[in-house]
């Protein structure tokens, strides 16, 4: 049986370890919330923040709207410079915020789709596209095809690039309503 010398001694060590793991966990830093993880944009259109996109076209067939953003207006129609509607700005926002932050649900090499045609897609021609311009990065254009039989997401390609996606459905909604309402 230990001594009250060699208990008491012992208590202390384990003391003066337990101070010493949680000052070593106070000097590394915070404990992460279990289950959260910190939100990282993997759109398509990651290289452009929403924010600093000056000027929209979305097409479908020969019918273009444009839209350019003004520090005083916020967005408006071009060339006319009218502004638009709230429901319109609102919905011009959430597409390109839903373009920078949406991953692909699937990203299809051309070579996996060798001799498929684009129009099995409903990308030859596209139902619609959508080209954004910023000042600071340049343009981006995507092509809307057709929603994948589940209805769940729709087919996509990046203007420049081979590959086809497959981005979930909401991603073209705000366009699609975009180019319904004008």
């Amino acid at each position: 049986m230990a001594t009250p010398t060699l208990r008491r001694a012992l208590w202390m060590g384990a003391a003066v370890l337990a101070a010493g793991v949680v000052i070593a966990l106070a000097a590394h830093g915070r404990r992460a919330d279990p289950g959260l993880v910190r939100f990282e944009a993997a759109g398509v259109m990651i290289e452009f923040p929403p924010e600093l996109i000056t000027h929209v076209v979305v097409t479908r067939g020969e019918r273009q709207w444009r839209f350019t953003r003004t520090n005083a207006q916020g967005w408006v129609s071009a060339p006319d410079t009218l502004p638009l509607g709230e429901d319109t700005a609102t919905r011009l926002e959430s597409g390109l915020r839903f373009l920078h932050v949406s991953a692909p649900q699937r990203v299809m090499a051309r070579s996996e789709l060798a001799g498929t045609p684009l129009a099995e897609f409903g990308l030859d021609p596209p139902r619609y596209s959508v080209s954004v311009q910023s000042s600071a990065r340049g343009s981006f254009t995507i092509e809307f095809g057709a929603v994948n039989p589940q209805g769940l997401a729709q087919y996509a390609r990046v203007k420049g690039r081979n590959e086809i996606l497959l981005l979930p459905s909401f991603v073209g909604e705000p366009w699609e309503a975009v180019i319904q309402v004008r």
